[in-house]
């Protein structure tokens, strides 16, 4: 009897303990990259909390410290997507990719990577894919799925699109860069949406 209350306490202990990634305020993704290229190590932080809403925070020249309360982030872009982040990467170039998925594998699913750059003192969105596999259930109780990515590559202007089973082709006009602070889904490219 003992040990079942002990074990039953343990088990209501370990619920309560929250997980980093889910704590208010707690990283759920860090990187260290030179994102304005001055040679200086800076830090990416992405804080999601159990709402989904992510947060980038970026601190430049920080080095290997580590960021304290007294440390405000050189720039913040609060709900920079409401998807599930993850995966944050260094690209070439000072770039930060930013990957995040609705629905992660199931039959409804969207994952997206923006990519950030720092440019003429401004961080901005330097590119934007998005690739998705949409199920959907119609009036016959069959299943119609949709298929397809895009790319768009904001510094170049060109994007690529494919829906289906199609080979990718070139998206005509011209993508200018969008300032990361004014970034948001909407001013995604409709060629992306499915």
């Amino acid at each position: 009897m003992t040990t079942a209350l002990h074990l039953a306490a343990w088990l209501v202990a370990l619920a309560t303990v929250t997980t980093p990634a889910l704590a208010d305020n707690a990283p759920a993704f860090e990187l260290r990259l030179d994102i304005d290229r001055d040679g200086k190590m800076d830090r990416a932080v992405v804080l999601q909390d159990n709402t989904g809403s992510a947060d980038l925070n970026i601190y430049l020249a920080m080095g290997e410290e580590n960021p304290g309360p007294s440390r405000k982030p050189d720039f913040v872009r609060k709900a920079l997507t409401e998807d599930r982040v993850v995966d944050l990467e260094a690209k070439g170039k000072g770039s930060l990719a930013i990957t995040s998925c609705f629905g992660c594998g199931a039959s409804k699913s969207t994952e997206e990577t923006l990519t950030v750059v720092y440019r003429h003192g401004q961080f901005m969105v330097g590119g934007y894919s998005r690739s998705w596999d949409w199920g959907n259930r119609t009036s016959d109780d069959t299943v119609e799925t949709l298929l397809g990515d895009c790319d768009i590559n904001y510094l170049t202007g060109k994007g690529t699109v494919s829906k289906d089973l199609e080979a990718s082709r070139p998206i005509k006009g011209k993508f200018k860069p969008v300032l990361l602070k004014d970034w948001s889904y909407e001013k995604r490219p409709k060629v992306c949406e499915f």
